[in-house]
């Protein structure tokens, strides 16, 4: 009779392992996801303030398109803050829906 407790408890200590690989393989697989996510968001981070150094160096504070890319970059969702007030920089307009 006691040999039949131990045949329980080590299949279900197997199970257990199997369990604990798999999570860990689905814990490192989400490591590598994140870290390739990050990456990615601070190689379009890097292009992003490249475009605002751009557009603020533009003399020309009345063209339009410089106006509105700036308004784009600045522009926030809601749950968002927004930055601080930046020098030369108009605030963006408020979009109606």
């Amino acid at each position: 009779m006691g040999n039949r407790g131990n045949v329980t408890t080590n299949s279900s200590g197997k199970q257990n392992d199997a369990k604990i690989e798999d999570l860990n393989t689905q814990l490192l697989e989400m490591k590598l996801t994140l870290e390739g996510m990050e990456k990615e968001r601070d190689f379009y981070f890097g292009k992003l303030r490249d475009i605002e150094v751009l557009c603020q160096d533009i003399t020309q504070e009345d063209n339009p398109i410089i106006q509105k890319i700036l308004a784009k970059l600045y522009a926030t969702e809601d749950g968002f803050a927004a930055p601080d007030d930046v020098e030369g920089v108009p605030p963006p307009e408020e979009e109606e829906y």
